[in-house]
């Protein structure tokens, strides 16, 4: 090699080196892509621009966005502040906060976004005149599968709270396990358990309110049960004239009287709940009981009197695949 190529050679490696350093600026942690959606959000809001604010919804909720078009107007002083923001896989979840400054009262929102096509879009968005728990940011999307989902939920591994006779007499069973990702219950019926959606008059039912005892963190209230829900149907001039009964299972999440997530499986299905054949089964994403990291915790379940349970308490344990 020449003496005159070498300098030309050392310039062009530290080009590429360079080019190959440099951070790339147009990429983003995925929840500052969430929250620059949200902030469009916002502008299209403060703007009134209608296209930019139906365009950023996701294709599921297309229609649901182009129908609230036509109440859209410019409303310079909006302002929108986000509390808790939760991202898994190419699914985020969003609390916070819409004002009008001095102009009007603040509003409280829950929104959840689906990745389409490599960009955020919003799902769906919930309001309320009171604060959305910060916790329930956790429920609003899939939990990321654990060691007991990847197994397949081997329910049949799990010690049960009654034995054999006593959950005969009683006409139901109770087991619950947990791993890294969710705390699991499952509810055995002795009569079978219509799936979600099923026309009833009756729910099934028959177990108790149930609690929580979390070391280190507190007691919180679990209602896992079946209800009747109402379809109706509509004729032309949009009055209804028939009823379906139906039946749909209900979870929700409590501490100190306040709620902290619910969820509902009736005419369309939820990730945190299973009901089918003799068979009532929840998920409760364990960052909503105050579990955020590794270290190990007691859990205790039982029913509504836990300490001094009068029907059923167990330990939970952890769920280890076999080897």
């Amino acid at each position: 090699m020449s003496v005159q190529m070498r300098p030309l050679l050392f310039l062009l490696l530290c080009a590429i080196a360079c080019v190959a350093q440099r951070p790339n600026a147009a990429a983003q942690p995925p929840a500052e892509e969430v929250l620059a959606v949200y902030k469009q959000m916002e502008r299209a809001e403060q703007t009134g621009d209608a296209d930019a604010w139906v365009g950023l919804w996701s294709r599921d909720a297309a229609a649901k966005a182009e129908n609230m078009r036509q109440y859209l107007r410019p409303r310079p002083d909006a302002h929108y502040t986000a509390t808790r923001t939760f991202v898994q896989g190419d699914q985020a979840a969003l609390l916070g906060q819409s004002g009008l400054g001095q102009s009007g009262k603040d509003q409280f929102l829950s929104m959840r976004f689906v990745r389409e096509d490599g960009h955020w879009k919003i799902g769906d968005q919930v309001w309320g005149n009171t604060p959305f728990p910060p916790d329930s940011v956790y429920a609003l999307i899939p939990p990321a599968p654990g060691a007991f989902t990847r197994a397949g939920a081997p329910w049949k591994s799990i010690p049960p709270a009654f034995d054999p006779a006593e959950a005969d007499k009683r006409g139901w069973q109770v087991k619950a396990t947990r791993d890294e990702s969710c705390l699991y219950v499952r509810i055995e019926s002795k009569k079978p358990l219509p799936p979600p959606g099923t026309s009833a008059e009756q729910p099934p039912a028959g177990w108790p309110v149930m609690k929580l005892a979390v070391s280190g963190v507190g007691e919180f209230v679990l209602r896992a049960n079946a209800n009747i829900g109402d379809q109706a149907t509509f004729d032309p001039g949009g009055r209804a004239n028939s009823h379906r009964h139906f039946v749909m299972y209900w979870l929700m999440l409590e501490r100190a009287n306040q709620m902290i997530f619910q969820a509902t499986a009736g005419l369309d299905p939820h990730p945190l709940i299973q009901a089918d054949e003799h068979f009532f089964d929840v998920c409760v994403p364990l960052p909503t009981i105050g579990i955020a990291d590794a270290r190990p915790r007691k859990i205790t379940l039982g029913d509504a009197q836990w300490p001094k349970s009068v029907i059923f308490s167990l330990d939970v344990p952890q769920y280890r695949a076999r080897p």
